[in-house]
């Protein structure tokens, strides 16, 4: 029964390209025919998914400000952070809103590119306002550990805005410009019913992230104040393409997951929950948290497993939730997850003037009312991007 019903979720995965119901159609030239009259899959707004990374930015929100909340907001439910989970639902969603909007791969090239864009000049803002009050005040690049741009401005600065050196927090933003710059060869592939292949080069530039850090590589070769960035890309691209994956075949996946048996959720369960025991010390599995298969840089192969089935695991149960069905707050952040996110990290710097000076306090309680603060203005941001869209659709 088990290697039946994984042979029937595997068969349909890998038969994508064929189910010319869901999956992404090719433009067809010809006479009578152009991009625009083609029809193609305009999925509407999947509320529950906004409210899913509404639900993660206020995690990392918590797990970066640090404090008692932090023990436990931070990897709750085994070796997985909330980053991964944001990663996953990025790419996944870019697979809604563009790529299957998209007429032809021209134009997803062209979306693709003025969405980095987007995402690079929100990463500039937020870095150059940083380092410009660094320069105003020397000494918050104390609190901020921001003395590269003083020692070595020149050097530091440029590496900095080209995303080679990337200061605490400002890991992410660069890996989304480069996954969505990427994105469009991975669609060409998936289109032309590769989708085997772009699977496979993806697990094997994971692998290769195994052995090489390309940022830090780069940063190795100097001297100073440089950081790579937590987040090895080669690894975490795995996520993302996962997403986009998913993402373009949303429907026939959803028909997958209705063919599980119980038994497999069972034993999914029984997983999931032991490396749950495992990440609170209340069951050994000979691995320490300092593993390279429990790494978060370079997602090391445990660490991976553990993800994917809790991303499984939230996939089944959210087919028993409507497409509308939202929590409407974090459904509101979900949708400026952009903004949302540079804010937050702008947030968290201003922290590190503040946090220790309540710690210093010695009560618990206040900073828990300190974090939950921080944590709501997370509206602000998200109100002004909204409020600005609603501008330029007048």
């Amino acid at each position: 029964m088990w290697k039946s019903s994984l042979q029937a979720v595997g068969q349909t995965l890998w038969s994508l390209p064929i189910d010319r119901s869901t999956a992404p159609q090719p433009t067809v030239h010809g006479a009578g025919n152009s991009p625009a009259a083609i029809q193609h899959a305009r999925p509407g707004r999947d509320n529950r998914i906004d409210t899913l990374r509404g639900l993660l930015l206020v995690i990392m929100t918590i797990d970066h400000l640090g404090g008692p909340l932090y023990a436990i907001s931070y990897s709750p439910l085994g070796f997985v952070t909330a980053a991964e989970g944001f990663v996953f639902l990025s790419g996944y969603m870019f697979a809604l809103a563009y790529v299957l909007r998209a007429p032809d791969l021209r134009t997803l090239r062209r979306t693709s590119i003025r969405r980095a864009a987007l995402i690079y000049r929100y990463y500039i803002a937020a870095l150059g306002l940083l380092v410009g009050l660094t320069w105003l005040f020397p000494r918050l690049g104390v609190y901020w550990h921001l003395g590269g741009t003083m020692h070595h401005p020149w050097v530091w600065n440029l590496l900095s805005f080209a995303m080679v050196n990337q200061p605490a927090y400002f890991d992410i933003l660069p890996m989304y410009v480069v996954f969505v710059l990427v994105t469009p060869f991975a669609v060409m592939g998936i289109r032309r019913g590769y989708t085997w292949l772009v699977a496979a080069m993806s697990i094997g530039t994971w692998a290769l992230g195994s052995l090489l850090h390309p940022s830090e590589s780069l940063t190795a070769l100097l001297t100073g104040d440089y950081r790579a960035g937590h987040f090895n890309l080669l690894c975490w691209q795995l996520l993302w393409m996962l997403g986009l994956m998913l993402g373009c075949y949303r429907d026939t996946v959803r028909r997958a997951l209705g063919r599980v048996p119980r038994s497999a959720w069972l034993a999914l369960l029984v997983f999931l929950g032991a490396l749950c025991l495992a990440r609170h010390d209340l069951l050994s599995i000979g691995l320490s948290a300092q593993d390279p298969a429990l790494d978060s840089t370079k997602m090391g192969w445990l660490r991976l497993f553990d993800t994917l089935g809790l991303l499984l695991l939230t996939a089944g149960l959210l087919r028993f939730a409507s497409r509308t069905a939202r929590v409407p707050w974090l459904d509101y952040l979900g949708r400026s997850s952009i903004q949302v996110f540079t804010f937050q990290v702008l947030l968290v710097y201003l922290d590190m003037g503040i946090g220790f000076r309540l710690d210093e306090l010695g009560s618990p309680a206040l900073h828990v009312v300190y974090t939950l603060a921080c944590v709501l203005t997370l509206t602000l941001p998200a109100f002004l991007h909204h409020r600005r869209r609603l501008r330029v659709r007048a």
